[in-house]
């Protein structure tokens, strides 16, 4: 019959304060990593409330942009057809009719128009064909839709920007989460080594987490 003999009482106590010191820091990284899954959360759902206010924005900046080109086509459209009048009425030699006609161009039509004659088409080959190729033919509705186009270009961009930086957030509480587990299994082998092979990987992936995030935007 074998007798086991107990471990000398100094092995004893340096296991139990091994055992004391793994613990608490298992208590530490699940405290840290639930504080840090908490943070995550609030930050990607502020973002995703971010990103919804860009996308309103975008979508009311193509709405407007689609108005404005509308005018602006709805006023070309009058333009040309006084336009093509007074050239009929220029080219079949009725004066009082192609005056009358050019005295109540509307602007920027008369503008571009005056510029245009000055310009001599007819005798000029690379002259411009029509004074809606001139640069003072601008309609303020033709300026104001390439401004709201480019707001909507800029909303789009920053609502997309919005949505990673959301899911950035999304993908650190999985990182946490991951801390969670490894400091809940720590002390469930049988061996000291594991246990604190585990609680180091949990450390530096609670680390390496709390610094990409630091480094991260927040609102």
């Amino acid at each position: 019959m074998q007798i086991e003999h107990a471990a000398p009482l100094p092995d004893r106590r340096l296991r139990l304060r091994v055992r004391q010191w793994m613990d608490l820091l298992s208590a530490a990284l699940m405290a840290g990593a639930t504080v840090a899954t908490a943070y995550s959360a609030y930050q990607s759902s502020l973002w995703n409330g971010e990103q919804a206010i860009h996308h309103a924005r975008y979508t009311t900046a193509v709405i407007r942009t689609a108005k404005l080109t509308n005018l602006a086509m709805q006023r070309t459209g009058v333009h040309v057809n006084l336009f093509v009048h007074w050239l009929t009425a220029v080219n079949r030699g009725d004066k009082q009719t192609a005056d009358s006609l050019f005295t109540r161009f509307p602007e920027p039509l008369k503008a571009a128009a005056e510029a245009w004659r000055t310009s001599s088409p007819t005798e000029k080959p690379d002259a411009p064909a029509s004074p809606f190729d001139m640069p003072q033919y601008a309609l303020q509705e033709g300026s104001d839709a390439d401004r709201w186009e480019q707001i909507a270009q800029d909303e789009s961009a920053a609502a997309e920007k919005a949505g990673e930086t959301a899911n950035r957030y999304l993908l650190f509480t999985i990182i946490y989460a991951s801390v969670l587990f490894l400091a809940g299994i720590s002390g469930k082998f049988k061996w000291p080594a594991i246990d604190l092979t585990v609680l180091v990987l949990g450390a530096v992936t609670l680390l390496t987490g709390v610094a990409i995030m630091i480094a991260s935007p927040r609102l």
